[in-house]
Order: C-alpha cells, then sequence, then structure tokens
C-alpha cells in the first residue's frame, strides 16, 4: 500500500524534474534544476525507507499492554504518526526513540 504511493511520488518527481529541465537553457540553470530535483527525490526516499507499525505491533516491542498503548497516545507520551482507517499509525523510529529515551524498558 506505501509502495505504491511512495513510487507514484518518485514518479511525479521525475516527471517534474523532466519537465523543468526541458524549459532551461543554460548550463547553470540545468545544473540549479538537476540539484533541487535531486533534493525533492532523495526526501521522498527518506520518507519511502521510514517502517510503521500498528498499536499492537508496539504492544510487542514496548512489552506494554494495548490499554496502556493508547493512555500513552491519549496523554501525547508516545504520538502517532497517522492513522489508517480505525488503526493509529506510529513509525518504528519514534517508539524505538522512545524506548532508549525511557527509564521504564529493560534490555532484554
Amino acid at each position: 500500500m506505501n509502495k505504491n504511493i511512495e513510487n507514484s511520488n518518485v514518479i511525479t518527481a521525475l516527471t517534474q524534474f523532466l519537465a523543468a529541465f526541458s524549459s532551461v537553457n543554460t548550463s547553470d540553470e540545468k545544473m540549479n534544476v538537476i540539484l533541487s530535483k535531486i533534493e525533492s527525490i532523495e526526501k521522498v526516499s527518506s520518507n519511502a525507507e521510514e517502517e510503521y507499525l500498528l498499536t499492537n505491533e508496539v504492544c510487542k516491542i514496548t512489552r506494554k499492554s494495548r490499554p496502556t498503548i493508547i493512555d500513552w497516545r491519549k496523554k501525547g507520551i508516545l504520538k502517532p504518526f497517522g492513522k489508517s482507517g480505525r488503526n493509529y499509525l506510529y513509525k518504528k523510529s519514534d517508539v524505538l526513540n522512545f524506548i532508549s529515551n525511557s527509564g521504564k524498558f529493560c534490555n532484554a
């Protein structure tokens, strides 16, 4: 599901690049267009690499119950990235940072 969205973002960025590149005349302008489009593609790529977790997956990683995760979400302790239907999505990197910055977890 997310891969299709990410691929479409890359295709859109490349299409915009080709359109902008064909309309520029000088080498300096072309280089600026290339650099700006590479930066936008890098942003899309970095977002594509992010993994997202559902609440039940967060429970497994943190070894906490679903009500605890829901309580943390409501209190703003662990903030979700967004929602997919009725399910909250959490960035895996955010969950791992939360675990490493919290004194409540032991290394297992």
